[in-house]
């Protein structure tokens, strides 16, 4: 390990020392997160695309819903039966 990298790993221990369990949390997802994008980049990028793609169908699964809804608002007045 070089000297860059012992600082590094210095700061970071010291800088956690008096943060709270909720900080320490974010701080071990944050870890993971950066260990997954940088260990395994392959499987990073399946998962990041996977969970993007997903995200998108729902919101345009929302707005056809909301497109839906807004064909059908005072249907009836609109198209009286006869």
């Amino acid at each position: 390990m070089n000297q860059s990298e012992t600082l590094y790993q210095q700061l970071i221990v010291n800088g956690i020392q008096t943060l709270p369990a909720e900080a320490l949390l974010e701080i071990a997802s944050f870890v993971y997160f950066i260990r997954q994008k940088f260990l395994t980049p392959q499987i990073f990028e399946e998962e990041l695309y996977r969970g993007l793609l997903s995200t998108e169908l729902h919101s345009l699964t929302q707005s056809e819903l909301l497109h839906l809804e807004q064909e059908f608002v005072n249907y009836e007045q609109r198209y009286p039966y006869e």
